[in-house]
């Protein structure tokens, strides 16, 4: 089984275009998280974000053009190898809780998971660029696995956040650099993952 999915490599245009998207993103998060508006009294913006950015990722997609064309034509191993980042994040979210700065409910969910999912990136890009069926599978495992952990992930955020009776112990991802996970990072992952369901699929 091949990656037929792969259209053409994508244009050096559609790919400038994309990267250039991506930092804007990337300083609206910087600035918004800057800005102080990310507060307790604010927290249900999190979930917003999260909710729209994601959707927003997954509309344009659906629309062709330059983002549609850089992701159903990059090396399927770009997307997974992304989601090294966790194992990193994941960890930095154990260290945060050992200190008192993060729930610890919720650096167990996703401390471990985060890291889980990270590390195993690094062995299922081993299939090379066009993999057979049994590394298709393997693929395809992972990222069902690393999809459902960050949904798990979500859950346990936004309970903790929004309907408990200690939401200011989630309070430590709402500076930088940690906000940039929830404002860049999660929707990221959801979109890489829903990006991969369709071209493993294949």
């Amino acid at each position: 089984m091949h990656d037929s999915t792969i259209l053409a490599p994508p244009s050096h245009a559609a790919a400038r275009a994309v990267a250039l998207a991506l930092l804007a993103w990337l300083a609206v998060a910087v600035v918004f998280a800057m800005s102080g508006v990310l507060t307790l009294e604010r927290r249900m913006l999190v979930p917003l974000a999260i909710l729209g950015t994601t959707a927003a990722l997954v509309a344009i997609h659906r629309r062709g053009g330059a983002l549609r064309a850089v992701a159903m034509g990059i090396d399927v191993r770009v997307p997974i190898l992304f989601h090294a980042v966790r194992a990193v994040v994941g960890a930095g979210f154990l260290v945060m809780a050992a200190r008192g700065e993060l729930d610890p409910v919720f650096a167990r969910t996703a401390g471990w998971g985060d890291i889980a999912v990270g590390t195993t990136a690094l062995v299922v890009v081993l299939g090379g660029a066009r993999p057979g069926a049994a590394w298709t599978r393997v693929r395809a495992a992972w990222n069902w696995f690393g999809l459902l952990d960050i949904l798990a992930v979500l859950v346990t955020a936004q309970s903790i956040l929004l309907f408990s009776s200690h939401p200011e112990t989630m309070m430590g991802l709402v500076g930088l650099p940690w906000a940039l996970v929830p404002l860049v990072l999660v929707p990221l992952v959801i979109a890489t993952h829903l990006l991969l369901i369709a071209r493993l699929r294949a």
